[in-house]
């Protein structure tokens, strides 16, 4: 490797023989570059037989895991080494192979049926909807009243409670007969009880609610012969544990195990890959504990891999520099990490957001130079109104920019979707080149809107409503078989609910048998031509119903959304839709096409949301001269020349615990979520795991406002050359005026600027 100009801290790694190593990796400091070479330094010294064993690469998404197999080939290629001795997964597929290895002798070597998240979000509801059924007065007792909308609202926390509750069962392994039994004996009791918790724990009806609907959810699994993920990883633990054997098989097949973006590990992630290493095995973990931004809906935390890398027989390596960001950028960034190490209001907020690392540039003569600052600029901009005033200008700011800079990428990162769908609409009135990677647009309900009309069609076929339904929607999407004028729709929707005999439109005899399924004397020459060809569209799908349920929707994906300039983000969509069909087909093998429309009609109506992938899980690229609309969270991993992060109010970034909580349901004078989980951990431990002399919604609480710091900080080091940040004085919340508090950190980042501009 001596072709390499390496970095002082990059070659530093690359020393690494044996034992445990973790590297702490800021924003933009090539750790996938980093540990594609150790990988392939390890295969060339001879650390392994390549011909019998692997380096074995953990890391979050398959896109991640074709670009390490591509840099690890090219690099032993370059050494003149066969591209061989090298396996690299992701925590799932690691899981499964462990699965597959353990049962291969006894006559199974498939491997378990694995729920998606949409699968388990679905058996969550059943098992909700089940224990609610079952248990009316237990679950109404939390009720201030018995309004529709508040039962739906308790419904909806219910469910996050659960959802909440039973992942963090699974990775501390509590089987829900464990929960029920501690709490029918008593045997938890402890000498008192904990004062920062809400309620007594021997009188919590949360947990008793939470262990039952816990048993429904696996029993369900259990009948269908499922897994979800927790599970998967759980019983890779267990074979681990119970079988010596398959251990020092894996060891030996595996000696070293790399992991990527240990900063997002889980407890049953950690659990797996200290059992496969063993007392004395190899294991280097990467990560950037600074930008862990998942640990308020998951079980990962920073504090793991902390613990992890200031543990004794570690040994803990940096890699500080970033050549991403113009200078000025990274100084915004470390200013925002010290601050809030130093000086934060709220003393727990000190020591658990950030880990002490600067971001250096890259020395000189680096392959990697950062951009000048004479090219790079902040602006930190207030406005009035976000409705009236931030959303439009900065979508004008924005396309103005990649029309000014067309060679540059542009993004613009807002902190929720709703937001986002918010800011779609105004680019969509410039007509701006954009790309929306935003979760559950408007875009996605209406396709999946579209695909569920035409379904209900293929599924009774003489039900006029859904006729009518399956016109409008293709209406709406501009299908050529559903032009109409606009003045000529409410009408011609009204002849078709007034169908008496709808087989004439969808099997006609004749030539003019679907005209005259039209109530006489009343339609239109056009409406008549609309009808015999939609009537037609319709005919060629019913043709295609015998297919199986995926073959079904991809056929109609195509129908839908492959005509004339083909819409590719739109056949995605549906082609994923066409899979998580297959995938509720599978988990219910008795359904056939009317329970399976009747599912996806509950995501068109928001009872059930849309579990799409977003483009950033396949390896997203920016393109010049094009806005990227995405999420704080979603902008993790990828880079732009200049970025526009709107709504960096006290809101989004709470300064105390006495601020408003975007999000946090306080249906029960608390974080519920929060508070069950905390009596769960008291329970089965004696210990809360919440912060000392803090309640457990408060430590939710400092949770967030840590969290919400990190994903500041990544939006931050997403800009290579220009970032602004924007927030507004006052915003419209369902038709209501509202004033928004400042961030404190706002002001902080302002005063930077100040002083670099003397």
């Amino acid at each position: 490797m001596n072709d390499l100009q390496l970095r002082p801290a990059q070659a530093k790694i690359l020393e690494y023989e044996n034992g445990r190593l973790a590297i702490s990796a800021v924003p933009g400091s090539g750790k996938t570059f980093t540990l594609s070479l150790l990988a392939a330094k390890l295969i060339g010294n001879g650390r392994i037989d390549p011909n019998q064993q692997q380096i074995l690469i953990v890391t979050y998404l398959n896109a991640s895991v074709d670009n390490f197999k591509s840099r690890i080939r090219q690099r032993l290629e370059a050494e003149d080494l066969p591209p061989i001795g090298f396996d690299v997964r992701t925590l799932h597929s690691l899981a499964l192979e462990i699965v597959r290895t353990a049962n291969s002798g006894l006559g199974d070597d498939s491997g378990p049926v694995v729920l998606d998240e949409g699968q388990g979000n679905h058996f969550l509801a059943r098992a909700v909807d089940g224990w609610i059924e079952t248990h009316p007065g237990e679950w109404g007792q939390f009720l201030t009243d018995d309004a529709p909308q508040t039962r739906a609202r308790w419904r909806d926390v219910t469910q996050k409670m659960a959802k909440a509750f039973i992942r963090t069962a699974k990775n501390e392994r509590y089987k829900p007969e464990q929960i029920l039994e501690r709490l029918e004996t008593g045997d938890w009791r402890l000498n008192g009880e904990d004062d920062n918790l809400q309620s007594p724990i021997n009188q919590s009806p949360l947990l008793w609610m939470m262990g039952g609907i816990y048993g429904r959810y696996q029993t369900i699994l259990d009948r269908q012969g499922s897994l979800d993920f927790d599970d998967l990883i759980w019983q890779a633990v267990e074979l681990l544990d119970q079988r010596g054997g398959l251990a020092e098989q894996l060891r030996h097949r595996w000696p070293y195990v790399l992991e990527d973006e240990a900063q997002d590990s889980v407890p049953l992630q950690e659990a797996l890959i200290s059992r496969l290493i063993g007392e004395g095995g190899n294991w280097v973990r990467v990560g950037d504990p600074n930008q862990a931004i998942t640990s308020t809906f998951t079980a990962a935390h920073p504090r793991f891999f902390n613990a992890f890398a200031d543990r004794p027989d570690v040994v803990s390596l940096p890699l500080p520099n970033s050549g991403r960001c113009a200078p000025l950028i990274l100084g915004a960034a470390n200013r925002l990490l010290h601050w809030v190490m130093d000086k934060h209001p709220v003393p727990e907020v000190q020591s658990s957001t950030f880990r002490r690392q600067n971001i250096e540039p890259t020395p000189p003569g680096d392959a990697q130079p950062n951009p000048p600052d004479s090219e790079a600029a902040i602006r930190i901009r207030v406005y009035k109104h976000r409705e009236d005033e931030e959303l439009p200008e900065v979508a004008n700011l924005a396309v103005r920019y990649t029309q000014k800079r067309p060679e540059h990428t542009v993004a613009i990162l807002v902190p929720t979707n709703n937001l986002g769908h918010q800011m779609a609409e105004h680019l969509d009135g410039l007509d701006a080149d954009y790309d929306n990677l935003l979760r559950g647009g408007t875009r996605e309900r209406e396709i999946a809107a579209a695909m569920h009309a035409v379904f209900q069609v293929l599924a009774d076929p003489l039900d006029t409503k859904a006729i009518t339904a399956a016109h409008a929607s293709l209406h709406a999407l501009g299908h050529p078989v559903a032009l109409l004028p606009d003045e000529e729709l409410e009408q011609f929707h009204t002849l078709l609910r007034s169908i008496h005999q709808p087989e004439r439109l969808l099997y006609p005899h004749g030539e003019n048998d679907a005209a005259q399924a039209l109530p006489a004397g009343v339609a239109t020459e056009t409406q008549t031509q609309v009808a015999a060809r939609f009537g037609a569209f319709l005919r060629e799908l019913l043709a295609l119903r015998p297919l199986p349920i995926d073959d079904l929707a991809l056929a109609l994906g195509d129908e839908l959304f492959a005509w004339g300039d083909v819409h590719e983000g739109d056949l995605a969509i549906a082609y994923q839709i066409a899979t998580l069909l297959r995938r509720w087909r599978d988990s219910q093998p008795d359904w056939r096409l009317p329970e399976l429309v009747a599912e996806l009609g509950n995501i068109v109506s928001g009872r059930r949301s849309l579990p799409l992938s977003s483009p950033t899980d396949f390896g997203y690229e920016p393109v010049p001269g094009r806005v990227t609309l995405t999420t704080q969270h979603s902008a993790k991993g990828l880079e732009w020349d200049a970025v526009f992060m709107i709504g960096v109010d006290g809101t989004w970034v709470p300064s105390n615990l006495d601020a408003y909580f975007m999000g946090v349901s306080d249906i029960l004078g608390g974080d519920p979520t929060a508070e069950v989980v905390a009596q769960l951990r008291y329970l089965m431990e004696g210990d809360a795991g919440i912060y000392n002399g803090r309640s457990a919604t408060e430590s939710a609480h400092i949770d967030i406002i840590a969290e919400r710091l990190r994903l500041l900080y990544v939006g931050i080091t997403r800009a290579r050359r220009f970032l602004q940040l924007s927030r507004s004085r006052a915003t419209r919340s369902y038709n209501k005026e509202r004033d928004a508090e400042p961030a404190t950190v706002m002001g902080v980042l302002y005063h930077y600027l100040q002083n670099t501009e003397r």
